[in-house]
């Protein structure tokens, strides 16, 4: 049942996406609606501290001692919720789902190999190295790579790969962030608490990128166009992200709640490609792309239980 929890909690990741690319249609700018998307985010994050430690607020005090690594988390953040909104309409759900798994992927062997951030260096040994090799293979059959691009154009092929290895940074970036978040949480002793302060951080970074755009500043003087109930719930959805992983993996283990997770996130983003929800084309998944799904998650498998 736990593990189900987890797929659950993974298939947040691409309904997230659907709802904070509708919410940035009626803001009018990503970076925009990325930042009253934190502004929930931070207020729900705190309603749970205050519910559930004893006390509301982090130890600013004690997290300013901390190396100057452990405020990345919200850095991070920010580029993946930014990268999610703008990716999720021109590459579709399966994709903007899938090319951040191969930057966690290689952030993560990294983040081993070398004990950054604190965590003690692992083995990176011949399997492992094959998982990964087995994630890329089982992408470039997801992507269809080999097809070719319409004759329309060698600017369109350019502009895609660009996106696609901007999808790559966006994981790489959050498999940092989930890592020193971890850190911040051992060093306070709280999760929430660490969540709070990467979310404050974040809200801090996009509101001094508010000031400075006047783009986005006028998107938000003019005032969120009406929209489905529902689009509002993208920073509720991301709290109970990070809190879900976060209380699963002690009982669980990293690995198994990391592929449970992983699960749910391509299996949801599937559905919602087939369904055309977030592009308005439905895409039924070919046998190539089912078989570069399950070569992905095996290949993931691989990396974290070997």
């Amino acid at each position: 049942m736990l593990v189900l929890v987890a797929m659950l909690v993974g298939a947040i990741v691409p309904v997230q996406t659907a709802i904070n690319t509708r919410f940035r249609a009626s803001v009018g700018s990503p970076i925009a609606a990325t930042f009253v998307t934190f502004i929930i985010a931070v207020v729900t994050a705190s309603s749970i501290a205050c519910l559930s430690a004893s006390t509301c607020t982090p130890n600013l005090t004690l997290a300013l001692t901390q190396p100057w690594w452990v405020w990345l988390g919200g850095f991070m953040g920010v580029l993946f919720i930014v990268g999610n909104i703008v990716l999720f309409p021109q590459l579709g759900p399966i994709q903007t789902v899938i090319l951040p798994i191969l930057g966690q992927v290689i952030m993560g062997l990294v983040v081993d190999r070398f004990g950054l951030f604190h965590y003690p260096p692992l083995a990176v040994g011949p399997l492992r190295l094959l998982g990964a090799v087995v994630v890329v293979v089982g992408i470039v059959l997801v992507l269809g790579v080999g097809r070719k691009l319409p004759l329309t154009g060698a600017a369109h092929g350019v502009r895609l790969w660009l996106l696609r290895a901007f999808g790559v940074l966006m994981g790489m970036g959050s498999a940092t962030q989930t890592a020193v978040n971890g850190q911040l949480a051992l060093a306070l002793g709280s999760t929430v608490h660490a969540s709070q302060i990467s979310l404050g951080v974040g809200l801090v970074f996009l509101f001094v990128l508010v000031l400075a755009l006047p783009r986005e500043r006028h998107a938000l003087a003019t005032g969120i166009a009406p929209g489905p109930w529902w689009m509002w719930f993208g920073g509720f959805l991301g709290v109970f992200f990070v809190l879900g992983g976060a209380a699963l993996s002690p009982i669980l283990g990293t690995g198994t709640t990391v592929i449970g997770s992983l699960t749910g996130t391509i299996v949801c983003g599937q559905l919602l490609e087939t369904l055309g929800i977030g592009t308005g084309t439905r895409t039924r998944p070919t046998p190539a792309r089912v078989l570069g799904l399950a070569l992905v998650l095996t290949g993931v498998a691989m990396v974290r239980l070997l």
